[in-house]
């Protein structure tokens, strides 16, 4: 009896025992903690070489070359090693009396196995007998869209320093902007700073120039608890202007490519020249010329600067099997036209090639409307500059929603026959009013001044822009009715247009002139289809 009731027993505990697999436990996600600090953390007359910091648990070291910032600035980084859960960092100069220094670590400290970070850890000591404690902080937004600037690279220069330190030297004190464009220095003497902010590309803590964006404050110095400081950044326009690239794009055509914009030019000759035009942005030139020439000797002169001299040989157009091509070179048209053309607009037209005013046969040029007998001719008048001409419109009076065809026949447009047209057949139909918005922009400016008021679809690509000078005697107030507008989302930018130039200037460090003012409104315009809207903007 009693064996059976052994049996009983080790089968009801063979019965409930359960095999489970093991766990490593709870997932670690805590951050390295400093345990102890040699010297002591915020030490008073620091005078040793090496500091030592201990932590609870093994870590390693990320991105520190980027991260590590020490301010004051050192002529040498120091040597950082890891060592288990220790950091020892070794100073490899001598340290300037009476100062406060900052060892930043950003997020360069993870522990090993989760490489969870330990942020913006830091490590303050004084070499005097005291710990400065001035803060200093503000915000980057770049000058043309208002836009934070992340990582920008903010620096503090003696105050003494000339302008051109920072050319030369690194700062004595740096911090890079968060993702919302803000800095804060802190642990600052109580001293004033020239304040420099820069898009340090190569990363070598000084201004390179027009390469790099730049940013910094009309007044010449700053020191700790002022205000926030507000920099806006900006490309300067190059000091050195020159021409980056001269090619022929086609038979009789020049492109001129120059590094920025060229307001300076006074003349341009050239071997059989016809004209020459600049693009919008005033940085790229088209020269055309008559090319039954062997070299192309053109010459670019200037208000201040020395003339370019640009010699091209111009090269007998080749076959694929390498004979003289005779074909005579063509007119392309480029056009407005898309399958649909704005009630409100005419047809409009871009040469590849200059033609002459006089040598336009507008009787090869044919503008039909479709009606139900079939097509009627539409007169229509020719609108262009006098002269050798590359874009003209024809001027007719079209009709909504219906359908039409333009007709380019072959040598409508010559030069003396030795370059003309292929035929061009554009079938469109006309919108209707009800395809747009209408939009009723009433503006409240800050001030009398001059401005350049621009609407911008949702790719910031400008759809209409207005210019308005404000007389003295003027209402700050100011109503502008865009009519005829794809419906979508826009917005609206304001520049304060100093010089009354009609565009946006950056601003220039050397002459401490900062870029013109930009306003953006906050929020988005959203237009409907046959819908008139009003929007109020308190400029500001």
């Amino acid at each position: 009896m009693r064996t059976l009731i052994y049996i009983y027993i080790l089968f009801f505990c063979a019965s409930c025992a359960q095999i489970t697999p093991l766990t490593g436990g709870k997932k670690d996600d805590s951050p390295p903690l400093a345990l102890s600090f040699k010297p002591e953390n915020a030490t008073l007359n620091f005078n040793v070489k090496t500091i030592e910091i201990q932590f609870n648990e093994y870590i390693a070291l990320k991105d520190l070359n980027n991260q590590l910032i020490v301010t004051p600035q050192l002529k040498e980084m120091p040597n950082v090693e890891v060592s288990g859960k220790k950091i020892k960092i070794t100073i490899n100069e001598d340290l300037i009396p009476n100062t406060t220094y900052k060892f930043s670590f950003g997020n360069s400290i993870v522990d090993l196995n989760e490489s969870n970070v330990l942020q913006n850890f830091e490590y303050i000591f004084s070499t005097g007998n005291s710990i400065d404690s001035l803060s200093l902080t503000g915000q980057v937004i770049n000058a043309f869209d208002n836009i934070p600037r992340k990582n920008a690279l903010v620096g503090l220069f003696n105050e003494q320093s000339s302008d051109s330190v920072i050319y030369k030297e690194k700062p004595l004190y740096i911090h890079k902007t968060d993702d919302y464009g803000k800095y804060k220095f802190t642990y600052l003497p109580n001293k004033h700073f020239k304040i420099i902010a820069i898009n340090d590309k190569n990363k070598n803590l000084m201004y390179d120039g027009s390469e790099e964006e730049i940013a910094f404050l009309d007044k010449d110095a700053v020191s700790g608890d002022t205000i926030p400081q507000k920099l806006l950044m900006f490309r300067e326009e190059p000091h050195k202007k020159f021409i980056k690239r001269s090619y022929l794009s086609e038979p009789g055509k020049l492109i001129i490519a120059y590094n920025t914009r060229r307001e300076d030019l006074v003349n341009l000759k050239a071997s059989n020249l016809i004209k020459y035009v600049f693009n919008n942005t005033k940085d790229t030139m088209e020269v055309y010329f008559r090319d039954n020439i062997d070299t192309l000797k053109t010459y670019v002169y200037y208000k201040e600067q020395k003339a370019d001299t640009i010699n091209i040989k111009i090269a007998t157009p080749k076959t694929d099997r390498g004979n003289s091509s005779t074909q005579t070179p063509k007119y392309h048209v480029r056009s407005n036209i898309n399958k649909t053309l704005p009630f409100y607009t005419y047809p409009k037209f871009k040469l590849n090639f200059p033609v002459r005013r006089s040598l336009i046969d507008t009787s090869l040029i044919k503008l039909q409307e479709k009606q139900d007998s079939g097509y009627t001719v539409v007169p229509y008048i020719l609108v262009s500059d006098t002269g050798y001409v590359t874009k003209f419109d024809l001027q007719a009076q079209l009709k909504p929603e219906t359908d039409y065809t333009l007709s380019i026949l072959p040598k409508a447009l010559s030069q003396d026959e030795k370059r003309v047209n292929d035929s061009t057949i554009l079938k469109f139909t006309t919108t209707v009013i009800d395809d747009y918005a209408q939009l009723n922009l009433k503006l409240f400016f800050p001030k009398k001044e001059t401005y350049i008021i621009q609407l911008l679809d949702d790719k910031g690509d400008v759809i209409e822009e207005e210019y308005m000078e404000m007389p003295m005697s003027s209402t700050s107030e100011q109503t502008i009715v865009y009519k005829n507008i794809q419906p979508g989302v826009y917005h609206v930018k304001v520049i304060e247009d100093r010089n009354k130039n009609k565009r946006f200037d950056v601003g220039n460090y050397l002459n401490k002139t900062q870029p013109e003012i930009i306003y953006i409104l906050n929020t988005s315009i959203k237009l409907m289809a046959g819908w008139e809207i009003e929007h109020e903007w308190k400029v500001q």
